[in-house]
């Protein structure tokens, strides 16, 4: 390869690589910036919502459409078109002043990443050859590793220095400069690739849209709306809309008419099994920080910027593996298992570190399991890209790019639904547990302020009651009515008027310690889930026949950018 070549595509892979960081970036600052916006704004919890799945909906349900357009009208044209896009809509966001505009803004935004974000692997997988394509997934798979924990952290780090008192609006501010840098390096640096063939499947983009976007809105909003008549009807429709896509699918594909997904893809060696991989592992790995941020943040008194701060860990331990991975000779296959069983073992630490904990859990407790998991999932990430797409045809690597994102957006949204279910379950059935196990602090405490015994015997009953509806309910941070009544008691109780005030607020310390330990025992159980997971990912990677890949022959089109 030509110097001049090296050089361009040194600079086509930051551009990809920079759309990729800003997308996957954008997904987790928000969160963070929740509770500012809702005060800037004024914005109901309804609002608040759809500002964070408005964008992963439209996100999701844009995927495959614009993975097959990419296909037919130019891999690069559309990337740049989605690049430009999202840098304009975030700074739409930026200066949004109502909620309804910052909801509207945050949906383009997410129709716009979905527009680009399929064309990364499309380009990687259609502009450069077997090596260079496994350096580059080495480096993606580093990219997903730290803009998913730098999200919270950026973010926080945004809101606390409040620069020129733009306060939350720099979240979205920020993607700007990176949106237009990776639109000019792209511009200048992509080479142009497309799949002649390919054409328009209207029918099937509207079918994948509208079942994707009842069954990922479903999962995103059902904990939150406590699971509404409506939302069960729209979730259980879902798979039929879905499965009248297939069928849609099929049908063109017998009639020799271009599909959004066609069966060649599938049955493509290594393809299937891959896409059901990453299915897979992606129900384990977006709930897992879902459930630690909870813990962290409800259950551990985190502000939002420690609680990215105990994440960092993670981010490092992907970098290291997925630059290993980048240059390893080792097989994938092996690589694979090796990443998905230390992401297994990481979890078993980090339930004995859960284990040792007496009070608030320390950040340096944390470093060693999200490390390992980190060095897992950059094992992982990488060589299972290019086992995955190593034998996709050219013509089909749009297609291809929008499945295996399309699969991570649903197996993050069930997965997230389901860890809510588990951990929530947990969470109400160990209330009543984690109050007792209180009891005796708050027995000795009560008779240290010489409390009638009689008065003693009816606090313990009604703190373990007190704790039991508090963890039973949607927001642990409200006292519910059996906690008021507490207070009621105390202020008739017959003691010194001194003394009740000192007493409420033992009681208060001591609710709160007893929700923190069960925190601390809902993930422990909660973290089985995640062992569960990743060992089926494992189970499948045997189960499934090996992939070889195809000859080198036909592995680059003539237009193709070769080196990196």
């Amino acid at each position: 390869m030509r110097d001049g070549g090296k050089a361009a595509g040194g600079q086509a892979v930051a551009a990809l690589l920079a759309a990729a960081f800003m997308q996957l970036l954008d997904v987790g600052i928000v969160n963070v910036a929740v509770p500012t916006i809702q005060s800037s704004l004024g914005s109901s919890f309804a609002g608040l919502e759809s500002i964070i799945a408005g964008y992963q909906v439209a996100f999701a349900v844009s995927l495959l459409p614009a993975a097959r357009l990419g296909d037919r009208y130019g891999r690069r044209r559309l990337f740049l078109v989605g690049v430009g896009a999202f840098a304009a809509f975030s700074g739409l966001a930026g200066a949004a002043t109502t909620t309804g505009m910052l909801v509207a803004a945050r949906i383009l935004s997410g129709v716009a990443a979905g527009v680009m974000f399929p064309q990364v692997i499309s380009i990687i997988q259609s502009s450069f050859d077997v090596d260079s394509r496994r350096r580059l997934f080495g480096l993606y798979g580093t990219t997903i590793g730290v803009a998913t924990v730098a999200g919270p952290l950026i973010g926080g780090l945004l809101i606390r220095a409040d620069l020129a008192h733009l306060s939350w609006r720099l979240i979205f501010y920020v993607n700007v400069p990176i949106g237009v840098y990776a639109l000019a390096a792209g511009a200048a640096n992509l080479p142009e690739t497309k799949a002649g063939k390919a054409g328009l499947d209207l029918l099937g983009g509207l079918l994948s849209a509208a079942g994707t976007a009842m069954l990922v809105m479903g999962l995103l909003l059902g904990h939150q709306l406590g699971w509404p008549v409506w939302l069960k009807a729209e979730l259980a429709t879902s798979p039929l809309v879905l499965a009248a896509f297939w069928l849609l699918q099929r049908r063109r594909q017998r009639r020799g008419l271009t599909a959004l997904v066609s069966q060649g893809l599938l049955t493509s060696s290594g393809f299937g099994a891959g896409a059901a991989l990453f299915l897979i592992v992606f129900l384990g790995l977006a709930p897992f920080f879902f459930a630690l941020s909870i813990f962290l943040q409800e259950g551990n008194s985190f502000s939002p910027l420690m609680a990215g701060l105990a994440s960092a860990p993670f981010a490092i331990g992907t970098a290291a593996a997925s630059l290993f991975t980048a240059r390893a000779r080792t097989g994938s296959r092996s690589l694979m298992i090796l990443g998905l069983g230390i992401l297994a073992g990481s979890m078993g630490l980090l339930i004995a570190e859960l284990g040792r904990v007496s009070g608030q859990m320390s950040l340096e407790a944390l470093v060693p399991p999200l490390t390992l998991a980190g060095i897992g999932l950059g094992l992982f990430i990488g060589p299972a890209s290019v086992t995955t797409l190593q034998n996709v045809a050219l013509e089909e690597a749009g297609s291809a790019s929008g499945v295996i994102t399309t699969l991570q957006q649903l197996g993050g949204a069930l997965g997230v639904a389901l860890i809510s279910l588990v951990f929530f379950t947990f969470f109400a059935a160990n209330g009543s547990g984690a109050a007792r196990a209180e009891l005796p602090a708050v027995t000795a405490q009560l008779r240290t302020l010489s409390i009638p015994q009689s008065f003693v015997s009816e606090g313990e009953s009604a703190f373990v009651t007190c704790i039991a509806d508090r963890t039973a309910q949607k927001d642990v941070n409200k006292l519910p009515q059996s906690c008021l009544i507490i207070g009621g008691a105390i202020e008739q109780a017959p003691i010194a008027a001194s003394l009740k005030s000192k007493l409420m607020s033992l009681l208060l310390a001591d609710g709160d310690s007893a929700v923190g330990r069960d925190f601390v025992r809902s993930l422990r159980e909660t973290l089985g889930y995640e062992i569960v997971i990743f060992v089926a990912a494992i189970l499948v990677l045997f189960v499934a026949p090996a992939s070889r890949p195809r000859p080198a022959a036909d592995e680059l089109p003539n237009e193709a950018t070769p080196g990196l």
